[in-house]
């Protein structure tokens, strides 16, 4: 089962790099929002640029997801800030939480496909 599941999740690796570039922009739209609305020194604007670090240092700590623990650990902290920054952002500006969808669905998937990956390296 584990094994069907990875396979119908193996295109992850190949278009990683190009989803992370899409949530990028789409947070860095929803960042100038942010700024218009509250300013640079807001919290919503400080955890957005938070988020889009993760995103960035996203290569360095899973490197192709290897060691796989590492890319989990980093997957989930993503999925965490970005589902709180998402319901902080639900209440203070509903109008721009729609941007965040992506952002939730693409750290929710990396996260099971990692964790995939380490149930299957551990059940060997």
């Amino acid at each position: 089962m584990i094994d069907n599941l990875l396979s119908s999740l193996s295109w992850i690796p190949d278009y990683s790099t190009g989803i992370w570039l899409v949530v990028t922009a789409l947070l860095v739209f929803t960042l100038l929002g942010v700024n218009k609305e509250l300013g640079l020194k807001n919290k919503l604007f400080k955890i957005g640029v938070l988020l889009i670090l993760l995103i960035w240092l996203y290569p360095l700590y899973t490197q192709l997801y290897y060691p796989i623990e590492l890319g989990f650990i980093g997957n989930l902290i993503t999925l965490v800030v970005s589902w709180w920054y998402f319901m902080v952002m639900r209440k203070k500006m509903p109008k721009l939480v729609k941007w965040l969808y992506p952002l939730l669905i693409w750290a929710l998937l990396a996260s099971v496909y990692t964790l995939l990956m380490l149930i299957q390296r551990y059940s060997a």
